[in-house]
């Protein structure tokens, strides 16, 4: 494990703001109430053992679907305006769908929760992705969408990854269900020395509204 680093598509993100589609938890919901138990007690359990590692507060817990590696402040109402129009139309026909979140992992660079079955996650992102370059070109398009996960913690200096993963494997419940029924367009502030990530939140794109 050692200390993370932001991107912005592949080179580092150094200042400013990306706008992002992110999946956001709603801790209002009472199944997710299982999910909040996890992470707590995952990064509890690191902490607790003098892990190098600066957990996610739950209210900025997601999952990405998409990073658009274009500056924010590049991007203008009006194209803002039709990438939501070109998302919404994509993600109508997507259901509301849940995954299971979990096991926690200890990662290359903090600790990362696994997402399964992750073909809807597969398939928000390639709505996503092709909405942006619809509206902004494939220069916009050069974050790597790989397998997803939700980040639980950001690491910010060498540790013991072996070390890390015994003690995570010891954490129970290992899993928890996610209901996913909205993207989220976000617009995201990265702090490489604090290891955070937070957002204002700019639009609530509902799934399954064409069904």
């Amino acid at each position: 494990m050692r200390a993370f680093n932001f991107k912005q598509g592949k080179a580092p993100w150094e200042s400013g703001t990306l706008l992002h589609w992110y999946l956001q938890v709603d801790w209002k919901d009472p199944r997710h109430d299982t999910l909040a138990q996890l992470v707590t007690d995952s990064n509890q359990t690191l902490l607790d053992a003098a892990f190098p590692i600066t957990p996610v507060e739950h209210c900025w817990l997601h999952i990405t679907v998409d990073q658009i590696s274009k500056p924010a402040h590049l991007i203008g109402q009006a194209e803002r305006d039709k990438l939501v129009a070109e998302v919404s139309h994509r993600v109508a026909t997507i259901e509301p769908f849940t995954v299971m979140i979990g096991s926690v992992l200890s990662y290359s660079s903090g600790c990362i929760a696994d997402t399964h079955p992750d073909h809807q996650l597969a398939a928000l992102h390639a709505a996503a992705r092709d909405a942006t370059r619809a509206t902004l070109g494939d220069a916009a398009c050069q974050y790597e969408f790989g397998i997803q996960h939700l980040t639980t913690a950001y690491a910010y200096a060498e540790a013991d990854s072996d070390a890390a993963q015994r003690l995570l494997r010891r954490v129970r419940p290992s899993h928890a269900p996610l209901h996913i029924n909205a993207v989220h367009l976000v617009d995201v502030t990265a702090d490489p020395q604090a290891k955070t990530i937070t957002w204002e939140d700019l639009t609530r794109v509902p799934l399954g509204t064409a069904l």
